[in-house]
């Protein structure tokens, strides 16, 4: 049988085997949004809340400091990770395609990594087990997004993109609900995502069932010099790509930003227990969850429609910029609210055209997967390393709008709204052919 098509330059789209146009890639759709959803459901909940917990339990005198290191181990791991699965995807020849044995592979992996940070009493322990899980569920996430380069006609990958970034997003939920309702059970809070994820994975191989093998005849080999060039791209040659790439770092690392020490900054900004932060932690979630849901579903739409995606990376640049200058100088709880709100709408616009812009402006090549992979760095990556730049940031001196000497939110936030702006400001230098209607 033929490779599977790789939908980087214009139309025709391709099509699953089995299914017209139409109909093939509603369960496409599907598959992508609840495989990513539960993926997202692992890997964000540590991030957001409960590597923080646990830190707070194994070196409750250094929890900053700890959780950076083990934030920085896990930052390596997905920088090397995903384009090296990605590339691997792209060259997996067998009965059962080209990604869906990663897709698998990775999420079931992701649950031994788990039991790893759950029982963990010591600094190593927890190092391991994120490490373990980020290697899992990396491998997961550069097959999956390879899917709609393959599988999805160019017609429909703005509001696939638009779906796949609001199920990634969404994801972060259920471990704010959870973390809200089982402050106290970090084994629980540990496990059930992992679990949850495994689920997802026995559910895209069954969705995704169809996928054409790649014909071993085609098959580029595998080699040590492929795997290390899979984990660089020329930005001379593609500078579209590299533009998009940068700005999905910054707009991430902005987001990250207000994430990744959400837990602390309730404490000392507010001055809350750990129960009331996590409990207001599950709320600002639910805000950022209605506002990127209503946000991915409307721009998603209009971008498929218009194909005006740079217009809608400027609006959510100015928003999540808007997000952060309130976060910055609060003193109360409906300043977050409002910020978290406006944060989910901006990510909701970015994620409804971003994955399907850089399909659009990445080189021409067959291994789409190792691209993507690239690609997901820029996500991954912020929100790893946020935790770990954040001490160097809350160490700038005394935060003017709260005294509590836990460290200078102002700094930080300020550092995020301009991630932000500079993200904002790059996009008109995107040019590319296949751009034409903005």
């Amino acid at each position: 049988m033929s490779q599977a098509p790789v939908v980087v330059p214009a139309p025709p789209g391709p099509v699953v085997p089995g299914g017209t146009e139409d109909r093939a890639p509603r369960r496409t759709l599907v598959a992508l949004v609840v495989t990513e959803l539960l993926l997202s459901f692992a890997l964000a909940t540590p991030l957001v809340a409960t590597l923080s917990l646990k830190v707070n339990e194994i070196a409750p005198g250094e929890r900053t400091s700890v959780l950076s290191l083990v934030a920085a181990v896990g930052a390596v791991a997905a920088f090397l990770l995903n384009p090296v699965f990605g590339h691997l995807s792209d060259r997996t020849a067998g009965r059962f395609g080209r990604r869906r044995p990663w897709i698998i592979g990775g999420l079931l992996a992701g649950l031994p990594a788990a039991v790893v940070m759950a029982t963990a009493t010591t600094t190593v322990q927890l190092t391991i087990g994120w490490l373990l899980a980020q290697a899992a569920y990396n491998a997961a996430l550069a097959a999956l997004s390879a899917v709609i380069a393959d599988r999805v006609p160019p017609g429909r990958q703005a509001t696939a993109s638009g779906l796949f970034g609001a199920a990634g997003f969404a994801g972060v939920v259920p471990g704010l609900v959870l973390v809200g309702m089982l402050p106290g059970r970090t084994v629980l809070l540990f496990l059930l995502p992992a679990g949850a994820a495994a689920v997802g994975g026995v559910l895209a191989w069954y969705l995704l069932r169809g996928e054409p093998p790649l014909d071993p005849a085609e098959r580029e080999p595998v080699s040590v010099r492929s795997v290390f060039t899979s984990l660089t791209f020329d930005p001379r040659t593609s500078p579209a790509f590299t533009i998009v790439w940068g700005q999905r770092f910054l707009l991430q690392f902005a987001n990250s930003l207000i994430g990744a020490l959400g837990l602390y900054f309730f404490m000392a900004r507010l001055g809350m227990s750990t129960a009331e932060a996590a409990a207001l932690l599950s709320v600002t979630g639910l805000f950022s969850l209605a506002g990127n849901v209503v946000s991915a579903a409307v721009c998603g739409r209009l971008a498929s429609r218009t194909g005006a995606y740079r217009a809608f990376i400027i609006g959510s640049g100015l928003l999540l910029t808007l997000s952060m200058l309130l976060k910055m100088t609060a003193s109360s709880v409906w300043p977050v609210y409002v910020a978290s709100a406006l944060a989910g709408i901006g990510l909701g616009a970015f994620y409804a055209v971003d994955l399907a812009l850089v399909i659009r402006v990445m080189p021409h090549s067959a291994d789409s997967a190792r691209y993507l992979g690239v690609f997901n760095i820029a996500k991954s990556l912020p929100q790893s390393i946020a935790p770990a730049l954040a001490p160097l940031l809350l160490a700038l001196g005394s935060d003017p709008v709260v005294r509590s000497g836990d460290g200078n939110y102002f700094a930080l936030y300020a550092a995020g709204a301009l991630a932000a702006l500079v993200a904002t400001a790059l996009t008109p230098l995107i040019r590319h052919p296949r751009l034409t209607r903005d």
